[in-house]
């Protein structure tokens, strides 16, 4: 009778232990489902503020590339408050076009990226050459890139070299900036900028390119050594040859005739001009 009295409390204690070890693993998992839906809750509090709060409450910021001569303060005056809004309120169209509407800035692209980022990269315009216009009265100095644009000069814009040479005589009284000069000069300016291209220092040796009009809308060119006291006649295709043959010529007058006033190089010959003396050929 003692065993069956010990083999019931033996199995009573066993009950015990067990309902104890289930309400401990009820516990744990509860605790463990409270911790999970808190950090679900955290999880989606972050996700909020990432997606909707910060891009809907917080000013993009802004990272600017390939300005060079520029300054950033100025480009963001351009867009007028664009660049002060939210993700959502950006438009990167809008801000396309007002940053292209600054003369000097040939290509922009846009791109955004969430939540609060907007990336700017920008194409300054290149000079290929300088002429002048008149406003109010006096006489300033205005760049024109290789299609024939307008933009307005700074003092870092043009090279100290002589690499840009200066224009004079196109009609550019009444083209604002922005505006394009008429197509006939557009070959003008490709072939400068292809000289360029080749030999920067090519320019240095000449102060100024005359265009002179001709009739039927053709025009011829004018070239003024920088260090002679004389014209270069050229007809409108300027290129490499052109500007070794004046360079030349030159040296060769300096010991021909000190009266020269005048060298030709149109027509497929070089011939040259003297004060008060006719006309005389060099090369044919």
């Amino acid at each position: 009778m003692s065993d069956v009295i010990f083999d019931r409390f033996g199995n009573f204690e066993g009950i015990s232990k067990s309902k104890s070890k289930k309400r401990k693993t009820d516990l744990k998992g509860k605790a463990l489902v409270v911790l999970v839906s808190i950090l679900i809750c955290i999880l989606f509090v972050e996700m909020f503020l990432y997606f909707f709060a910060f891009p809907s409450f917080e000013t993009v910021k802004i990272t600017f590339s390939g300005l060079k001569n520029f300054s950033q303060q100025e480009v963001v005056k351009a867009c007028g408050g664009e660049l002060e809004k939210n993700y959502f309120k950006i438009d990167k169209i809008k801000i396309k076009s007002l940053i292209s509407s600054i003369a000097g800035i040939e290509n922009v692209s846009v791109k955004l990226r969430f939540p609060n980022r907007v990336f700017i990269d920008i194409e300054e315009r290149q000079a290929v050459a300088v002429t002048f216009i008149n406003d109010s009265e006096r006489t300033i100095p205005i760049q024109i890139d290789r299609n024939g644009v307008l933009f307005p000069v700074k003092s870092a814009f043009i090279p100290s070299d002589g690499s840009v040479p200066i224009i004079s005589g196109i009609p550019v009284e009444n083209i604002p900036e922005g505006m394009r000069l008429p197509s006939k000069y557009h070959l003008l300016l490709d072939q400068i900028y292809k000289i360029q291209s080749v030999n920067r220092k090519y320019f240095a040796a000449v102060s100024e390119i005359r265009v002179v009009p001709r009739e039927y809308g053709n025009f011829e060119l004018v070239l003024i050594p920088v260090k002679a006291h004389l014209k270069v006649l050229a007809d409108r295709i300027l290129n490499e040859e052109t500007l070794q043959k004046m360079m030349v010529t030159l040296d060769v007058v300096k010991g021909l005739d000190p009266n020269v006033d005048v060298i030709d190089l149109r027509y497929g010959s070089v011939s040259y001009h003297s004060r008060g003396v006719n006309t005389g050929v060099l090369f044919e």
